[in-house]
C-alpha cells in the first residue's frame, strides 16, 4: 500500500512536471492567471485614484486654514503623526481575509472610531497626569468629500468583490484572494496619504498662479491667443464695388417684364 501511494506520489510531481514545460514551451496561460491579472490591475487603479483625490482634496483643506507655508506644512505634519498614533499602517492588510456581506455593507459613514472624527477645524486640546495640557491633533477627516466619493467609492470595491468572486472560482485554494472592504481601503488610503501632505502642500505653493494666457499644452494656444494676440495690427478693408442685396432683389423682381 506504501508503495502504491509513493508511486502516485512519484506520478503526480511527473506530471506536474510535464505540465510546467508544455506551459512554458506553448506559452499557455491558465484563465485563473489572467483574471488574476485583471483583478490586479483594477485594485491598483483604484487605489491610485482614491490616494491621488484624498491627497489634492486634503492638502488644499488644511492649507485653507491659513499661516504661513511653514505653519501650513506643520499642520500637515502633526496630522501624519496622529494617523500614525490612530491608524497605522498595517503590513500584509490584503491577506486578512474579509466576509463578503461585510465587503458589500455601506461603510463609509462610519469608517471606523478615530477615522469619523472631523478634523477640518483646530486641534482639539486634552490634559493628562504627567502633562499639565498638550495639543493633540487627531487625524484629518472630511465627511463632507466621503459623502460626495461615497457613491463612486462603494461602486468600485463592488466591483472589485465581482471580479474576485470569479477569480476565486476557478483559482486554486492557495492562490484563492480575500475580499475587498470599503473601510480597510478608505483606512489605508488615509494612513498612507498622511505622511505625503506636506510635501503635497510645499509642491502646490511653489507652482506658478495660472492665467488666462497660459497655454493649455504643446502646441496649443491660450484662450486670449485664441482671439488675437494683443500685439499685431489690425487692418479694416473698405470695399466701393456695388453689392446685390435685398433691396436690388426687389427692385429687380418688379421691374421684371412681363
Amino acid at each position: 500500500m506504501t508503495s502504491q501511494a509513493g508511486w502516485l506520489l512519484t506520478f503526480d510531481s511527473q506530471t506536474e512536471y510535464i505540465m510546467n514545460k508544455m506551459i512554458k514551451r506553448q506559452d499557455i496561460v491558465p484563465p485563473w492567471i489572467e483574471k488574476q491579472q485583471e483583478l490586479a490591475k483594477a485594485v491598483r487603479v483604484f487605489r491610485e485614484r482614491l490616494r491621488n483625490d484624498w491627497k489634492r482634496h486634503a492638502a488644499r483643506m488644511i492649507a485653507s486654514h491659513g499661516g504661513s507655508l511653514q505653519d501650513k506644512m506643520r499642520r500637515a505634519a502633526e496630522f501624519a503623526r496622529a494617523e500614525e498614533e490612530y491608524n497605522p499602517r498595517r503590513r500584509n492588510v490584503d491577506q486578512i481575509p474579509v466576509p463578503i456581506k461585510t465587503a458589500n455593507d455601506s461603510v463609509v459613514a462610519n469608517t471606523s472610531k478615530s477615522a469619523s472624527v472631523d478634523n477640518t477645524s483646530s486641534p482639539s486640546t486634552k490634559t493628562s497626569s504627567n502633562e499639565s495640557q498638550a495639543t493633540h491633533f487627531r487625524p484629518f477627516r472630511d465627511p463632507t468629500w466621503q459623502a460626495a466619493e461615497r457613491s463612486y467609492m462603494e461602486l468600485s470595491v463592488a466591483k472589485l468583490n465581482a471580479l474576485t468572486r470569479s477569480y476565486n472560482l476557478m483559482a486554486p485554494e492557495l492562490a484563492k484572494k480575500p475580499y475587498f472592504s470599503l473601510e480597510r481601503e478608505l483606512n489605508n488610503c488615509f494612513a498612507d496619504v498622511a505622511p505625503q501632505l506636506a510635501n503635497e502642500i510645499k509642491e502646490r505653493a511653489a507652482r506658478p498662479p495660472k492665467s488666462l494666457t497660459d497655454s493649455v499644452g504643446p502646441g496649443s494656444l491660450g484662450i486670449l491667443d485664441r482671439f488675437g494676440n494683443a500685439g499685431s495690427t489690425a487692418r479694416v478693408y473698405e470695399s466701393k464695388s456695388p453689392h446685390y442685396g435685398f433691396k436690388e432683389m426687389w427692385r429687380d423682381l418688379w421691374n421684371r417684364p412681363g
